[in-house]
């Protein structure tokens, strides 16, 4: 319990903090970053955080965020927070360490749940048994006896409930039910909630029925991809994606699902696994890296040269899992 000491005893001597989360944040991300600037609100009231993220919040998460604002500019600060992100460059990735060090920045937390972080700040808070990073900080208001109220009970539901696919994934413990269930009794409306956090535009829907023309399945694998043309000729934003590749795993007979994105410089590769591969580890050969079900990598290649790679790497490791794979067919 010293590190929860140590938290409050930081937060209370800081004067400006800011809260980061990673690039092309998700679900659990934004709300871990909500729920961390309410526990440093709560630990000292004089502080309003700063939330920063590099990349644009889709508009479907405002209902969470209110009369709250995510800033993607840097002034000094102190103390900084970084939530659900393995590394400091997936919060800054145009700012150095070195740059980072001009900020009058004295403290650095990491709180987090992959197990690919690379230990980074001074006090870090990582459990990768954890299923999302708000089931991690809803841990330590529940250990500091912090009280969780209407809102922010329905931010720690929708950033659990984005993180396990609605309590489908195999990161759905009995802790995260019994968490669920809590949230509930707090208040939380699940109907409502899961209603805002699955909406589409038409745009998305429609940029939606291109990119699952794009699947291609072969040896256990499915891939599909979306491309910055795409994007402009349905008028869509590439927030409209996230979950996209949801739909790969939906498919009957694939054990590896793999979405590319098309970027301005590059590929940003999703992978999820049905356990059979650990995707972690090959988004680790490429400079990413994640969870061993879900992780992803941003090469900077065209998409079917990152594809022919990414899929080189996936048959390796599916050739070492031969028997296993032969199993599951």
């Amino acid at each position: 319990m010293n590190y929860l000491k140590k938290l409050v005893r930081i937060i209370k001597k800081s004067k400006r903090v800011v809260i980061g989360t990673h690039i092309d944040p998700d679900g659990d991300g934004i709300c871990g970053a909500l729920a961390c600037a309410a526990l440093v609100r709560y630990c000292n009231k004089k502080n309003k955080p700063i939330l920063f993220c590099h990349s644009p919040i889709s508009s479907k998460y405002q209902f969470l965020i209110k009369d709250q604002q995510f800033t993607n500019q840097l002034t000094d600060f102190d103390l900084l927070i970084l939530v659900d992100s393995a590394d400091i460059s997936r919060v800054f990735p145009d700012i150095s360490d070195c740059e980072l060090s001009k900020f009058n920045l004295k403290m650095v937390i990491n709180i987090d749940h992959h197990k690919s972080n690379n230990l980074f700040g001074e006090l870090k808070i990582i459990d990768e048994n954890a299923s999302s990073v708000c089931e991690l900080i809803y841990q330590l208001f529940k250990q500091l006896r912090i009280k969780i109220t209407g809102h922010l009970a329905e931010i720690f539901y929708c950033g659990i409930y984005s993180e396990t696919g609605g309590f489908i994934y195999p990161n759905t413990s009995k802790n995260v039910l019994t968490i669920a269930a809590e949230l509930i009794g707090l208040g939380v409306e699940p109907e409502p909630l899961v209603k805002k956090l699955n909406a589409k535009t038409v745009a998305g829907t429609l940029l939606l029925s291109e990119v699952l023309n794009t699947i291609r399945i072969k040896d256990w694998v499915g891939t599909m991809y979306l491309t910055q043309d795409m994007l402009d000729k349905h008028q869509a934003d590439v927030t409209d994606s996230e979950n996209f590749i949801s739909f790969l795993q939906a498919i009957n007979g694939i054990h590896i699902s793999v979405f590319l994105r098309e970027e301005r410089e590059g590929v940003r590769i999703s992978m999820r696994s049905d356990g059979i591969v650990d995707v972690d580890k090959i988004a680790r050969k490429f400079g990413g890296g994640g969870h061993r079900l879900a992780a992803g990598v941003r090469m900077k290649k065209d998409i079917e040269t990152a594809r022919k790679e990414i899929l080189h790497a996936i048959s390796k490791e599916l050739k070492l899992k031969g028997n296993s794979i032969k199993g599951k067919k």
